[in-house]
């Protein structure tokens, strides 16, 4: 499978993950997979921003 990088155009990625948040009162973090990563462009210490949708559903993006 060739995966291309990342657009604004992509939004779904057909695969589930479950992952804990994992960390302290200060700060917190997601042990995403690597090729969920890889996926979407992301790296080690990138700051995510967490959205709560009106359907309960959470998007999460790379803050720009």
């Amino acid at each position: 499978m060739n995966m291309q990088s990342n657009t604004s155009n992509d939004t779904n990625l057909n695969t589930n993950y479950t992952v804990t948040v994992e960390g302290n009162d200060e700060e917190c973090f997601l042990p995403l997979p690597e090729d969920l990563l890889d996926h979407l462009g992301w790296n080690d210490g990138d700051m995510l921003e967490w959205i709560i949708n009106d359907d309960n559903t959470i998007t999460i993006r790379k803050e720009q």
